[in-house]
């Protein structure tokens, strides 16, 4: 399959250019079809029971992992939309399960400081060399599970970007319990993810209404964006 999004990709950089609109509309339902299918592919995370599986899974894709979600502009776009949604000049901010640092470096760009923190030794180092090869001094990674990170002081914003699968349904309360005592009181969560409704191992707007609402949170707002993707911001009260 990634072959063929290879091949998508190149014909976006060269033939689907403004110059060639007719183009571009013919490859959209080629690329929603195959972004779907991508996304509901990620039900593999149901087959990682424990830390140390998620952890061998992170080591074995680390190679391919920026490159594949590359291959999607709705993603790259996405991220951009939850740093727009949530961060602020002068904001200090958490990434949770910050992967490679994708988010983390695009919060960055407005942020006072940025921490990114993941279960993955390798996804960190991955997010380390790319600090490195921008120059970037607003950043630190911290490898550790969410439920074991305890942070100096508590943040402005909170974001997150596809980890929430690779919680068990039950769980997924206490995590965002975990974000909300991260905040500080008026601190904003952002959530950016798939939606339950394409793919089961994401939440649909529903439940993840409900559990962000068990842990205290107010004014949840969820932005469905593209055709599978979903953005959920949410407010710790002052």
């Amino acid at each position: 399959m990634w072959v063929i999004l290879k091949g998508v990709l190149r014909m976006n950089q060269t033939l689907v250019s403004e110059d060639h609109e007719p183009f571009r509309r013919l490859l959209r339902p080629v690329v929603r079809v195959l972004r779907k299918a991508y996304i509901q592919g990620t039900t593999v995370v149901k087959l990682m029971p424990t830390e140390k599986s998620i952890q061998l899974y992170y080591k074995i894709r680390k190679k391919s992992y920026d490159f594949q979600w590359s291959l999607d502009p709705g993603y790259r776009k996405g991220l951009r939309r939850l740093i727009e949604l949530t961060i602020a000049p002068n904001d200090r901010v958490l990434d949770v399960g910050c992967g490679t640092g994708s988010a983390t470096v695009l919060a960055a760009a407005n942020a006072f400081e940025v921490i990114g923190i993941d279960l993955s030794e390798d996804m960190i180092k991955l997010g380390e060399e790319k600090i490195r090869k921008e120059c970037l001094e607003n950043i630190s990674f911290v490898t550790t599970s969410v439920e074991d990170y305890t942070p100096e002081r508590r943040f402005d914003k909170v974001i997150s970007s596809f980890m929430i699968p690779h919680v068990k349904p039950h769980l997924r309360p206490a995590i965002y319990s975990c974000m909300y005592h991260f905040l500080k009181p008026g601190g904003t969560v952002g959530l950016f993810g798939s939606r339950g409704e394409v793919c089961d191992v994401y939440e649909t707007c529903s439940e993840i209404r409900e559990n962000l609402e068990r842990c205290g949170f107010k004014q949840i707002d969820v932005h469905d964006v593209y055709d599978i993707y979903r953005i959920v911001t949410a407010v710790r009260p002052a």
